[in-house]
């Protein structure tokens, strides 16, 4: 028997998991020697590159790491690889010398522990970059499961096991939705259990779902999303949109036939036109809300940010009169324009979204400070109705939703915190009344595990049926509710519909 095969099984069977390595091993191979080939050489070849390329930065990283604080520049610790078997991950040290003795291996945000340098290089994710040595010698890869500490994998079930089938690697499916897990454990009273008990399961669910369908175009668009965040995303959009209206604001005026002065006259204003109008966008928090999720609150941000800055460039144009900023049919075609193509686009991914991914399915007294677990369909338009129906007397705080792409997002201009186990945190039991439950397609087993999570709180709680399920009777699960849906929404049962 080889030796990765008997780490494997000694692994296995230290938890009553008799599967052979053998079998585990023939398991790992019928993701095709070719694939495994492919995959190989790619990261071979692009450690490489990127050892040589990036050699002059390692070099800068490492003389900030060092002088911070006068500690070594590089740490690393032991992780469970293929097979359970161990070997050494190297990053740039975050920390500050011996910080394992100081405390436990998973961090939240505002830990002492983490330097002041290295807060920056664990923001951008540069301290994973000694990693492509790892790559190189064969013991990662580019994409793959993120290896776990020892201790971590010992508690994993035999199910969960299997991901060790899989090199692991430097990102991963796992690592795009908790791109910014240290902000959903800052406020948990105990750190590392929330991590064991609701974090781990989540990240090793997204990492079968990947290894079922791992090819190599999937793991080049894993490392663009790695290297390229939602919000730069977004930025992409936004300013080309931006910058094509300026530019056609200009065919338009000139009957598509540009005069050469004119066109320099493009040419010098664009960037100073494109940066007001992002400056406002950021203002208005546009860069971090969902895309596909537009109306009138949306419409009303787009408007006030792109108004703001036709203000600024008309007021420019007045005060040095005309010979700083463009001409004043220009901006006001130009702002126009900005307006129709951003609400474009942004029904536009709403319409996809609906078509292609929506399931079918007291006035005096201070207002309730509510969160809505479900950020769908069905919470979406309970919050329009909460926020526009001030008599119903309650606030949305906050989102708390099962899909990790919608987490740390915005969804209109609330934001959308994480999973919704992040309600067991002593922060949300002091900041909210009441919870809601919008999740009309969730499972009952789901929500039987919510109503068990939310029944250990002091929260106040009740479901959110749909008008389908009030009709059939098949209400998501019992609970005790003070008052039903359409007392809520202050409807009769069959107006009360807001799954549509």
């Amino acid at each position: 028997m080889a030796v990765n095969e008997k780490v494997w099984f000694c692994i296995g069977s230290q938890h009553g998991w008799e599967q052979s390595a053998r079998e585990a091993t023939n398991a790992f191979k019928d993701v095709g020697r070719g694939s495994a080939l492919v995959k190989r050489a790619f990261d071979a070849v692009f450690s490489v590159l990127g050892l040589i390329v990036l050699s002059p930065f390692f070099l800068l990283v490492a003389v900030l790491v060092k002088f911070s604080d006068g500690g070594p520049i590089f740490f690393h610790q032991q992780r469970v690889g293929q097979f359970g078997k161990n070997f050494f991950l190297w990053k740039f040290r975050t920390m500050i010398v011996d910080a394992e003795r100081l405390g436990i291996s998973v961090t939240k945000d505002g830990d002492p522990r983490i330097t002041r340098v290295g807060r920056y290089l664990r923001k951008w994710k540069l301290d994973e970059l000694p990693q492509l040595w790892n790559v190189l010698k064969g013991e990662m890869s580019f994409v793959g499961p993120r290896p776990e500490v020892p201790r971590y994998v010992e508690q994993y079930t035999p199910l969960q096991r299997e991901i060790l089938k899989y090199k692991p690697g430097i990102t991963d499916l796992a690592t795009l939705v908790f791109r910014d897990e240290e902000m959903l454990l800052r406020s948990a009273g105990c750190v590392e259990d929330f991590y064991i008990k609701h974090c781990v399961p989540r990240k090793i669910e997204l990492n079968r779902q990947y290894a079922t369908k791992a090819n190599l175009a999937q793991d080049i668009w894993i490392i663009v999303q790695t290297l390229c965040p939602y919000w730069i995303g977004v930025l992409t959009i936004y300013g080309s949109a931006l910058l094509a209206s300026f530019w056609v604001a200009y065919m338009l005026r000139f009957e598509f036939q540009v005069p050469v002065e004119e066109f320099e006259q493009f040419q010098r204003y664009w960037m100073a036109v494109l940066g007001l109008k992002l400056f406002f966008l950021l203002w208005r928090k546009q860069f971090h809300g969902l895309l596909s999720y537009f109306s009138v609150p949306e419409l009303e941000q787009i408007g006030t940010a792109l108004g703001a800055a036709f203000l600024l460039e008309m007021g420019a144009w007045w005060l040095t009169a005309g010979n700083w900023a463009p001409s004043r049919s220009i901006i006001l075609i130009d702002f126009l324009l900005s307006l129709f193509l951003l609400c474009s686009i942004r029904l536009t991914f709403r319409l996809l979204r609906e078509k292609y991914f929506t399931q079918k399915s007291r006035t005096d007294a201070p207002a309730l400070r509510v969160a809505i677990i479900g950020a769908g369909e069905l919470g979406s338009k309970l919050a329009r109705k909460l926020a526009s129906n001030q008599s119903l007397g309650r606030k949305v705080a906050a989102f708390f939703d099962d899909d990790p792409e919608k987490w740390q997002k915005d969804l209109h201009g609330i934001e959308i915190v994480g999973m919704p186990e992040c309600l067991l945190n002593g922060e949300w039991v002091e900041k909210l009344d009441e919870v809601l439950i919008a999740m009309p397609h969730a499972s009952l087993e789901r929500l039987r595990q919510i109503n068990n999570m939310l029944a250990s709180t002091n929260l106040k709680f009740r479901a959110v049926p749909s008008l389908d399920q009030l009709a059939t009777g098949k209400v998501a699960f019992a609970t005790t509710r003070s008052t039903a849906i359409e007392d809520l929404l202050a409807k009769p049962a069959a107006e009360t519909s807001l799954a549509g």
